[in-house]
């Protein structure tokens, strides 16, 4: 990268300096997107962080995660509405992820909700303590063997047994979503 960034230099102007620059550095972050997509295990020690970003709600899909008042819904449908000349609104069909209930919202057509794509982690499920339904943990183990404690109510009615694997959401540390994996 050395080299070819005082090559570039060399051909380029004083005015075009700084733009050699971030082209190099494109170039070099390219490249270890690169060297990760042929190997995954370069990326082990890496670490992920959710994004945020706002949309606006005529790009709001199926299976989108949104925060919404401080609660995560995952969206189950999307469909526009309008009637005559009046402004278009959007029903929007989700599930509230912390308590798996149903819902249906009505949006203006101006609306912006915000986008999460959260980081995911892989753990396995250690084993179950307590007794009764809400009493009852969950401890799992994650990739760095880490002990994670939750309770079953998360798990919404899944069946959860020793070695279940489980994939769980997190944005900014906060559980987002639990996903049990067959």
């Amino acid at each position: 990268l050395k080299q070819q960034f005082w090559t570039i230099k060399r051909r380029a102007s004083a005015a075009t300096c700084g733009e050699a620059i971030i082209a190099m550095f494109r170039f070099a972050s390219s490249a270890a997107r690169g060297l990760a997509l042929r190997n995954p295990a370069s990326l082990a020690g890496a670490r992920f962080f959710a994004t945020k970003e706002m949309v606006g709600i005529t790009d709001v899909r199926r299976g989108m995660i949104l925060c919404v008042d401080g609660k995560y819904w995952e969206v189950k449908d999307w469909t526009p509405q309008k009637q005559g000349r009046g402004a278009a609104s959007y029903n929007v069909t989700y599930d509230e992820l912390d308590t798996g209930k149903e819902k249906v919202h009505k949006f203006g057509s101006s609306a912006k909700l915000s986008k999460i794509d959260p980081d995911k982690t892989e753990c396995q499920v250690m084993y179950l303590t307590g007794s009764g339904k809400e009493e009852k943990m969950v401890v799992l183990a994650d990739e760095e063997f880490n002990e994670i404690e939750m309770p079953l109510t998360r798990f919404l009615g899944a069946s959860v047994a020793e070695g279940t694997k489980v994939l769980l959401y997190k944005d900014d540390g906060e559980l987002v979503k639990v996903s049990v994996r067959s």
